[in-house]
């Protein structure tokens, strides 16, 4: 059986145990029990990961709202988009130097009418949108498949996105690892 890993934030967290659930017997799926938080954070984690794991076959991977999110301590965002890229392309260069297949995920979307708090984080979806397009553009130039999730759970922002505003829904939870479910069965 291939080695799958899942990297990426709190919204691959939710879904991991069903994708797990979904290939038992057909791959070993895998990820850190960390969440990946930011694109710096899933580089400087890389190598214990890759300890802790074993080498993967595959990997199913996002970073993107820790990112682009606006912390109050912080202005005006994480990451700018222009450094966001340059560590996605760090990331592609050390999966790539594994020999794995990568599988990009597109950062899904926010509820956008319920004002953050001063204290949390905010989110655009403008900036959401900009930044999977500059993900979309570094993903394409290295003919790496892309799980748009973002799409889908913008389908229906209500239905698939928690009163939080956002984390996935129980719906969306579902609907996500379905999708991750259905392109990784694809390369396995």
């Amino acid at each position: 059986m291939k080695n799958i890993w899942l990297l990426g934030d709190s919204i691959r967290l939710s879904y991991q145990p069903l994708v797990k659930a979904n290939l038992k017997n057909k791959a070993n799926i895998k990820g850190p029990s960390d969440n990946c938080r930011y694109s710096l954070y899933t580089l400087s984690s890389f190598e214990s990961w890759l300890e802790e794991l074993g080498t993967p076959d595959i990997i199913h991977w996002n970073n993107g709202l820790w990112d682009v999110g606006h912390d109050s301590l912080r202005a005006p965002e994480q990451f700018s988009i222009t450094d966001y890229v340059k560590n996605l392309e760090f990331l592609i260069q050390k999966f790539k130097a594994l020999d794995s297949k990568i599988i990009w995920a597109s950062t899904t979307p926010v509820k956008t009418y319920k004002p953050a708090d001063k204290e949390q984080w905010k989110w655009y979806n403008s900036e959401i949108a900009a930044y999977n397009n500059a993900a979309k553009t570094l993903m394409n130039n290295y003919s790496i498949p892309i799980n748009d999730l973002h799409t889908l759970v913008n389908s229906d922002v209500n239905k698939y996105i928690c009163e939080d505003r956002l984390h996935l829904s129980k719906a969306g939870i579902r609907l996500c690892a379905d999708a991750v479910t259905k392109l990784i069965l694809k390369f396995i």
